[in-house]
């Protein structure tokens, strides 16, 4: 929400340019993946492929497509140019729902036109990246490399490295070959962070008994971040290559260590209602309070709504979906995770851990 206030707002500036800030939007999304592939890597351990993948779609779908449908038809309809009929009539307006699928779709017709920004919900350019992990994992349970932590590992270093090496050897979209053109798409752009993040991830989960946890390694970790937020901007590639480690790091040795939280967030996750309705909130405090110009102002404006909506998001659909989907998402045979691994979980004791 605060990176894309400053974006978002009238007469805003490009905080990717700005001195030492701009790590925060290469870092922020990259310790996400991580997380997200460190903690999926433990639901993949313990599911069949049907029951993980069934998993996911609950957790991910109920609440996006209610989102989508709101942006289109409630949020669109009223912050549109167009008259209601002719805005309910655009193909455009249909077109948006294939948000729903990972075919991103930012715009709305006639919607947010006097804003600085006319986008709806930009922030969902990485849900077709979460989906592609979701089929990377489905491969590495498919052909047994959640024992193998090293065969894990590997295709992410060569991402990186092959992108770097495009940069590099200026093998980029002026290229002839078709394939090279791919290539560089695939492995420089800022998508392929989204990727190399997730797999180190989950190899982050499968040595979680081999890593140590030293405070003299995260704060080493933390200052040689610091140190390339100072040299930069630097581009993805080299990101990649030079600071996979260290926020994989950072984000396991903050998960094992006791971080107080607010009481709020002890049962209850707002954050993927935060993700769903932050940008299309502040677009719409934007439109409605235009002489606030302040981006710091607008997300005060902006943030409590959020968290309402976030909240309506977990306590009326996450939740209850999350309730159900044990009944048949979790009912699967332990899996067998190899000698890398502790030994099996008895089966009364997984179905306690999956409740």
């Amino acid at each position: 929400m605060v990176w894309h206030a400053f974006g978002l707002a009238h007469g805003g500036f490009n905080i990717e340019q700005a001195p030492v800030a701009w790590f925060a939007g290469y870092g922020m999304l990259y310790l996400f993946f991580a997380l997200s592939g460190f903690l999926i890597a433990g639901s993949a351990q313990r599911l069949s492929l049907g029951n993980f993948l069934v998993n996911r779609g609950l957790r991910i779908f109920p609440a996006l497509v209610v989102e989508v449908l709101l942006s289109a038809f409630v949020l669109g309809a009223l912050f549109t140019e167009l008259s209601v009929g002719e805005y309910l009539s655009n193909p455009g307006t249909y077109r948006y729902l294939t948000n729903i699928f990972g075919l991103m779709n930012f715009y709305l017709p006639g919607v947010f036109k006097g804003n600085s920004v006319d986008v709806v919900n930009y922030s969902l350019w990485t849900v077709p990246y979460e989906f592609f992990c979701y089929l990377i994992m489905s491969a590495f349970m498919i052909f047994g490399l959640l024992r193998r932590p090293a065969l894990v590992i590997a295709p992410a270093a060569a991402m990186a490295i092959i992108g770097l090496a495009l940069v590099l050897f200026a093998a980029g979209p002026q290229s002839e070959s078709g394939l090279i053109k791919l290539c560089y798409s695939a492995f420089t752009e800022r998508g392929s962070r989204l990727i190399v993040a997730f797999m180190l991830g989950i190899a982050a989960y499968l040595l979680r008994y081999r890593i140590p946890y030293s405070h003299a390694a995260f704060g080493f970790s933390m200052l040689f971040l610091f140190g390339l937020a100072a040299l930069g901007p630097l581009t993805v590639p080299s990101l990649n290559v030079l600071a996979s480690l260290p926020l994989v790091y950072v984000m396991a040795y903050l998960g094992a260590s006791n971080v107080p939280m607010p009481p709020v967030f002890h049962e209850r996750d707002y954050s993927y209602g935060i993700y769903l309705y932050g940008m299309p909130i502040q677009q719409m405090m934007i439109s409605l309070f235009p002489n606030v110009t302040s981006p710091v102002a607008q997300l005060g404006l902006a943030v409590p709504a959020i968290i309402c909506f976030a909240a309506f998001s977990w306590h009326l659909i996450e939740r209850p979906i999350l309730r159900q989907r044990r009944r048949f998402s979790f009912v699967a045979k332990i899996r067998d995770v190899g000698p890398s691994t502790p030994a099996p979980i008895a089966p009364d004791e997984a179905l306690r851990m999956a409740k």
